[in-house]
């Protein structure tokens, strides 16, 4: 494994098409809920969302590395396919998780 990750990889972990639906699902709530609501605290708290659905994603690309190696849908994601280290992606999970 040479853990040569690139940009693409670490977009690879956020998992984006559920990220998207993720952010949809925020943004839904936002428009019908009642009341209104100030839209800096909106735009922060679908920001927050995202960082949050991301490190979603690469938390759990970690921990089913060893199952994506496996099934030839999943082996191709960057841990598995050896252009990221397990640790590389726990990492980057992790810092986005403090967000």
């Amino acid at each position: 494994m040479t853990g040569e990750a690139r940009v693409e990889d670490y977009l690879a972990l956020l998992k984006p098409s559920v990220m998207q639906l993720v952010v949809f699902t925020a943004i839904v709530g936002l428009v019908v809920a009642p009341g209104g609501i100030n839209p800096f605290i909106a735009i922060i708290a679908v920001v927050c969302i995202a960082i949050g659905a991301g490190a979603s994603g690469a938390l759990n690309m970690w921990y089913d590395s060893d199952i994506d190696a496996i099934m030839s849908r999943t082996q191709n994601r960057p841990i598995p396919a050896g252009r990221m280290t397990r640790e590389e992606a726990l990492v980057f999970g992790m810092v986005l998780s403090v967000f």
